[in-house]
């Protein structure tokens, strides 16, 4: 078995590697700065309430999807009794009543309505989907909304434990944006800083102005692609943030932050990017720190050849020069091409995608 490693332009998208610049330098950071302890004495309470989104058009930084084979079980005791019929068709008890009244063929969305311990009305929204003969997962369909210093805000359950308030698990997205951060101490909202804090059932959060020291983080202002990037995630420990709509950089708490999660589109072609090996950098008080994104990635590849007949392996994985990951390349088989050339005549020989890239 041969491996290689390739320098490759992609023929969809141009993507990108991640340096971080000199003045970003590893370290431990502190989840925000130092943070005053007194700032809820100080804040500001809004209430949520569920938005279900059957027309899904959120990016989550680490979407989980959970088997439903069975039940959907939230917290509290709340079990949404579900059962196989036939090799594409779940049955489910919607109203946890007992019986199963709604039908899900292939892929849905249903939202789960029962009453909780204190006979609370709770309602839960899924997305559901058909991964094989009778299997059936689900993963969250719906937020916590409402309007917050003047922006829409949407809290996801991003892990599908029924909370909303697992500090970087859980999901936020502010404004406009479709594109989430994980759940963050410290949110920007309209472009500023705030401390930020919500109840475990998602129905009320509390935010008032951030107080600690900040530095510039810029994500976007460098990145040179064919494609636009959409979703770019950096986490330190309870702190994260989504910066892709960010060209001239923005404010973030001091810190160590590291890669989560990003996408970068063009037209109909999109591509997922993952931390892989990349390495955490800081950002320093009234500093800033800039994110340099490039054209080419590497591509490596196992292949085998006998006689005249090459094999190439389907464990292709792409890597920025910062060691970040390019994956799930959209529509499918649309991903970077394979080409077999004779060197000694500088002839190409055959060109392929794998049909999963």
């Amino acid at each position: 078995m041969n491996r290689i490693s390739k320098k490759l332009t992609l023929s969809t998208l141009a993507l990108v590697v991640l340096v971080a610049s000199s003045s970003a330098r590893d370290g431990d950071g502190d989840g925000g700065g130092a943070l005053s302890a007194d700032w809820k004495a100080t804040a500001k309470s809004y209430k949520l309430k569920h938005s279900a989104h059957e027309r899904w058009g959120f990016v989550l930084p680490a979407e989980r999807w959970h088997n439903a084979d069975k039940a959907i079980e939230l917290p509290g005791g709340i079990t949404f009794e579900t059962e196989i019929s036939g090799t594409n068709k779940l049955e489910i008890d919607a109203n946890a009543d007992g019986d199963c009244e709604v039908t899900v063929r292939g892929t849905g969305f249903v939202t789960l309505r029962s009453k909780n311990a204190e006979g609370e009305l709770v309602k839960y929204s899924v997305r559901l989907r058909n991964t094989g003969a009778k299997r059936f997962e689900w993963t969250t369909g719906s937020s916590m909304k409402g309007n917050v210093a003047g922006q829409t805000l949407h809290v996801f359950d991003q892990d599908g434990n029924g909370k909303y308030s697992d500090w970087g698990i859980d999901a936020v997205v502010i404004g406009s944006n479709k594109s989430a951060s994980l759940l963050s101490r410290v949110v920007l909202i309209g472009g500023k800083l705030y401390h930020f804090d919500v109840t475990e059932d998602g129905a009320e959060v509390r935010v008032a102005p951030f107080n600690g020291e900040t530095g510039i983080l810029n994500a976007v202002g460098d990145f040179e692609s064919k494609g636009k990037l959409t979703s770019a995630v950096f986490q330190d420990g309870d702190t994260s943030f989504c910066v892709a709509n960010f060209r001239k950089g923005v404010a973030v708490p001091v810190g160590t932050y590291r890669f989560v999660s990003g996408r970068v589109e063009k037209g109909s072609a999109s591509a997922s990017i993952r931390s892989g090996s990349m390495q955490k950098f800081a950002v320093f008080a009234g500093g800033e720190t800039t994110v340099e994104w490039g054209a080419d990635v590497t591509g490596e590849f196992s292949f085998q050849q006998k006689d005249d007949k090459v094999t190439v392996q389907s464990n292709f994985k792409f890597f920025g020069s910062a060691g970040e990951e390019y994956y799930d390349f959209q529509p499918r088989g649309k991903g970077p091409k394979i080409i077999i050339a004779d060197a000694e005549r500088g002839r190409e020989i055959k060109e392929a995608r794998f049909p999963e890239s």
